[in-house]
């Protein structure tokens, strides 16, 4: 019966190239071969293996080494490690006010002065510019070519489909609704600063997530630092309404005339003033790539991110965000498929590389970098490993992302062969197609999903939405040895299938129309 087929028996159908040898394989992955690599990147002794970290090093020096024993060929010019820097920022102190008002760091606002000064000090008027928002795709400009050259712009997360659903995607967050684009925006329109006003409806999440993701030290490539945005910060929404009362300013009201596409950018009178101490420093980190060649040049590329946010809070308390499901399991994932297809690379018609980025919690910086710098004409595909689930299996397998290309009918076909739903994922009103790796091929032309089994758990508790909920993003997010992993072998084994079908059939992915996100230049 659909959603209750075993995880035992889901891969009994079809044989391929691999000749049935595939699915014999797959339920003899053992629990102690899940277990391992998610044990080990989880560890207190990673300290979270932050970026640029003893504990980041570490993780980096792992992979190349499991990538070694596993037989797999360097994926960089000869060697397993791609190297790239970035510029790393972390506000010692901050002090802040708002129409005199003062912002307490932490509790009302934090955030990133991203310029190489030890003493910090930013004054702008404060100009509110909607969602903050300018594309052609829904014929929206919040922008309106208004000179925004020393403000300090003020914007709405998400989009305007949030609340008209007749309008982008409607409840579906879009590429334009996520943070770092508004981010981007604002720096493209020569602002000073930018506070994004937070609600945990908007944002998708907690004040506490925010707190934890801009707590510590905040990454850039240097490409994303030629601008004149120095400051980078979230501010409470209960904190600006306050302020903006006491200015005789609504904010509903403002909120209301941003629903249109009259919206015009509002400067509000009112002065932002920030002062304090910042440390800087440049990052050296590595991606770790590695490959199997097949007969074509074309080649698939699967990515899981190894870092997490290392340490943040005070001694004395758990402060050390372990990342063991995000992305301990998602490693795990792609470190199963890479043992197997090397098991099985003479049945490759294909290439395969295997993409171990780094700096993804920064902003997908190193999947960016890779992108940029490798030979994207050769890539037919990206399969990304996320935060995948440790719980018993699903009567499902979702494809984030798969719904813009012909993944999604790939993927779809597999699941209903084996009698199990294709689902898609119940919180996609928090844009996680943006969210991770994966988005780095797409936005270069390459069809790329995250794969995973569905959220449907055989117990029936939706265990993978309570981890959003309540563990992501935080110190609680560690290593349970009684996990009992069935839907992370269901994981890798439908990636194993879906590049056997592309194997078997010489089908590969194309993108269908409409996209709702702008491509990349190829030249860059």
């Amino acid at each position: 019966m659909k959603g209750k087929v075993s995880g035992v028996c889901i891969f009994l159908l079809g044989a391929g190239l691999f000749a049935g040898g595939l699915n014999d394989r797959i339920q003899k992955i053992s629990r102690e071969e899940m277990q391992a690599v998610v044990e080990f990147l989880s560890h207190d002794l990673l300290e979270g293996r932050a970026p640029g970290t003893r504990g980041g090093d570490l993780a980096e020096l792992y992979m190349r080494s499991v990538f070694k024993l596993l037989g797999l060929e360097p994926g960089i010019n000869g060697s397993y490690l791609q190297p790239f820097s970035l510029q790393g920022f972390t506000l010692a102190s901050l002090e802040a006010n708002l129409a005199g008002r003062p912002l307490d760091h932490d509790d009302d606002i934090v955030g990133t002065f991203a310029r190489k000064q030890e003493e910090i000090s930013l004054t702008g008027e404060l100009v509110f510019v909607g969602f903050g928002i300018r594309t052609p795709l829904w014929d929206w400009d919040d922008y309106k070519d208004v000179d925004l050259r020393g403000k300090i712009v003020v914007a709405r997360v998400n989009d305007p489909g949030m609340f008209i659903p007749e309008i982008f995607e409607g409840a579906t967050l879009t590429y334009f609704g996520r943070w770092t684009y508004h981010v981007e925006e604002a720096a493209r329109r020569g602002a000073a600063g930018i506070l994004l006003i937070h609600t945990d409806a908007s944002a998708g999440y907690s004040w506490k997530v925010v707190q934890n993701s801009w707590g510590g030290e905040s990454l850039y490539l240097d490409s994303d630092l030629d601008n004149d945005l120095a400051f980078r910060g979230w501010i409470r929404e209960a904190k600006l309404r306050e302020v903006l009362s006491s200015n005789g300013r609504d904010l509903d009201e403002l909120y209301r005339l941003s629903l249109s596409r009259e919206f015009h950018p509002v400067s509000l009178g009112l002065t932002f003033t920030i002062g304090g101490s910042n440390r800087f420093r440049t990052v050296m980190n590595r991606n770790v790539v590695a490959h199997i060649p097949g007969p074509s040049r074309k080649r698939i590329v699967i990515s899981a991110h190894i870092d997490h946010f290392g340490i943040v809070g005070d001694e004395g308390e758990d402060c050390i965000f372990n990342g063991a499901i995000d992305n301990g399991t998602a490693v795990a994932a792609m470190v199963l498929v890479a043992k197997i297809l090397r098991e099985y690379r003479a049945d490759l018609r294909y290439s395969v590389t295997f993409l171990a980025c780094n700096a993804e919690e920064a902003g997908l910086l190193g999947s960016k970098y890779y992108v940029q710098t490798t030979d994207r004409e050769t890539i037919v595909a990206n399969l990304n490993f996320e935060s995948t689930p440790v719980w018993e299996a699903a009567g499902s397998v979702m494809g984030v992302g798969a719904r813009f290309s012909t993944l999604e009918d790939m993927l779809r076909k597999l699941a209903t062969d084996r009698g199990l739903a294709y689902t898609t994922f119940s919180m996609s009103n928090q844009g996680f197609f943006y969210r991770s790796d994966q988005f780095s091929f797409a936005r270069y032309g390459i069809p790329a999903i995250w794969i995973s089994a569905g959220e449907d758990d055989a117990s029936g508790e939706r265990k993978y939405h309570r981890f959003w909920a309540e563990y992501y993003h935080t110190v609680d997010d560690e290593y349970d040895p009684d996990w009992p992993l069935a839907a992370l072998r269901q994981t890798v084994g439908f990636a194993l299938l879906l590049i056997d079908h592309m194997n078997r059939t010489g089908q590969l992915p194309a993108w269908k129309a409409p996209l709702t996100f702008p491509l990349e230049s190829a030249s860059r």
